[in-house]
């Protein structure tokens, strides 16, 4: 439920706006600009603010297509938005950078700087890319003239405003947070169960032991070691522990081990979640975020069977393309099911941005190394 709610400020702060500038006479200008732009993309230029908006968050992106009259034009911005870099990759992003890229200066400007901005870049990139190819494949048709009427700019009204926000609010929470809701329930029983750790006897008598000589500010911290381990020994157990094992094939080719399988798959409720995952994974407590570092070190010390690290600046960019592109995210998939009333189009969301995800990050890790960036 807080996976819904923790977006509605978004969704009601941009509804506001959307509705003040429509009735301003702003928005009809907007679209007239940026038509041009939009059209070399195969969409219109009522696509813009949906776009612009999908930085923030994707659903109420998809929520703002409403303005858009043609359904062609409604599916085909819906099926672009989630490849804009929303706020939730940011800690991902930050975490990544962070720990896998030095510091330092590449023509005067700050290296890690100039990655998550060229992040940004290319998420915008790709997304008129693969807008370019959706509107000549799947999304056939005419292009239309955009057909405006160039309203005087006037007074907003505020009450008109208001209760298009809160119509349209209570709409999303009402429909979608149910489907949201058995998709996160689902996703904590994979993460959760079965429940006791692998080797919970031997972490209970490390833990009567840590009692017994210890005491204090040590025996708590112990007692806290004991406890982060035996929740990544249970993770690892896990029904996506196990899964993460299953998909190891699949990732391994894109520079990925099982752990970060389990990441992938918990960054599924929400992409911010990977970096709380991770944590667990490696260790230390779910209330890790991306400045903590000892999750940090976790990262770059790491080491594979063969005592390679798993960690190194191609993985790390590999992985930061796969969380650009892939679609990881119920909430936008839910909010795609709402908005097009089938799940014909969340499906196809999912598989072809996975695929997306899945090729571009094999050709970034697999050329890397054939450049020798190993």
């Amino acid at each position: 439920v807080g996976s819904v709610v923790v977006f509605l400020p978004q969704i009601l702060l941009l509804f506001l706006f959307i509705g003040i500038m429509e009735d301003s006479g702003y928005m009809a200008r907007v679209a007239f600009l940026m038509d041009r732009v939009m059209r070399a993309a195969g969409l219109n230029g009522r696509a813009f603010v949906p776009m612009m908006s999908g930085f923030a968050c994707a659903i109420p992106a998809i929520l703002a297509t409403r303005t858009m009259e043609r359904q062609r034009d409604r599916l085909l911005t819906m099926m672009v938005v989630p490849l804009m870099t929303c706020a939730a990759r940011l800690p991902v992003y930050t975490l990544i950078i962070g720990a896998l890229f030095p510091v330092g200066d590449w023509l005067g400007m700050p290296t890690q700087g100039l990655l998550m901005a060229g992040m940004y870049l290319f998420s915008t990139l790709i997304a008129l890319i693969a807008a370019g190819v959706l509107s000549k494949t799947l999304f056939t048709g005419p292009n239309v003239p955009l057909l405006l009427e160039l309203p005087p700019y006037r007074r907003p009204k505020l009450s008109a405003a208001a209760r298009m926000m809160w119509q349209r609010s209570a709409l999303f929470l009402r429909e979608a947070s149910g489907i949201i809701l058995a998709c996160t329930v689902g996703l904590w029983l994979l993460l959760s169960f079965p429940a006791d750790a692998p080797n919970a006897a031997s972490f209970e008598e490390r833990r009567v032991q840590a009692e017994a000589t210890l005491g204090g500010e040590e025996l708590e911290a112990a007692l806290s070691v004991i406890d982060n381990q035996e929740s990544a020994d249970q993770l690892q157990g896990s029904y996506a522990g196990k899964l993460g094992r299953v998909i190891e094939p699949v990732i391994a080719p894109l520079g990925y081990d099982w752990k970060i399988g389990i990441g992938l798959i918990g960054s599924f409720a929400a992409r911010e979640v990977f970096v709380s995952t991770m944590g667990l994974v490696y260790g230390l407590s779910d209330e890790v975020d991306e400045e903590t570092a000892t999750l940090r070190e976790k990262l770059q010390t790491a080491q594979r069977e063969d005592g390679s690290p798993v960690y190194t600046p191609l993985v790390g960019l590999s992985l930061l393309v796969f969380i650009a592109l892939a679609c990881q995210c119920m909430s936008t998939l839910a909010a795609v099911r709402r908005e097009t009333a089938t799940y014909r189009w969340p499906l196809f969301m999912f598989a072809y941005m996975t695929a997306l995800a899945w090729v571009a990050s094999f050709v970034v890790y697999q050329g890397g190394q054939l450049l020798g960036f190993n």
